[in-house]
Formats: C-alpha cells, sequence, structure tokens
C-alpha cells in the first residue's frame, strides 16, 4: 500500500516540511531525502506502531480492510543516519 508521508527535516538550517510517496508494507524504518537541501535522514516507523491485533472471521480472504498498523502523526520527525 503506497501512502503520501509528510516528514519535517532533520537539518536545524532547513526545518522544513516535506512529503514523499513510500510502500509502508513491513518497512519500520524508511531512509529519506530533504528536497530543499538534500540533507538524508532516517523516518522511524516502529513509535508508531499499533499494538492491537485485528480478528476477521469470514469464508474469503478479503484483505482489502485492514489497515496497516500504524497511527502515524500528520508530520513524521526525522533523525540524521548516524543518530
Amino acid at each position: 500500500m503506497q501512502k503520501r508521508l509528510t516528514f519535517k527535516c532533520c537539518n536545524s538550517k532547513c526545518q522544513r516540511e516535506y512529503s514523499l510517496l513510500f510502500n509502508l508494507q513491513g518497512r519500520p524504518k524508511l531512509a529519506v531525502e530533504c528536497p530543499y537541501c538534500s540533507t538524508e535522514a532516517i523516518a522511524d516507523l516502529d513509535p508508531f506502531r499499533d499494538n492491537c491485533v485485528e480478528v476477521f472471521k469470514g469464508d474469503k480472504s478479503d484483505k482489502s480492510h485492514i489497515s496497516n498498523g500504524l497511527n502515524l502523526p500528520n508530520i513524521i520527525p526525522t533523525t540524521p543516519p548516524n543518530a
């Protein structure tokens, strides 16, 4: 499932917000690059994971309504890759 996410640049001189399109299937950390200052950063999605488990009962395996298990904020903070 592709989703457009908004990030905040970790560069103290930039601090701008930007959005990128990602496939979130099973990816706890995303490598991102700020389009304004070209700073590479890591966006850790693990703190935003839902700990609940959804169980569905039925005779068909329709997974189109299952969420990705993430409770993401509007703006995802980033950190430098070596932090």
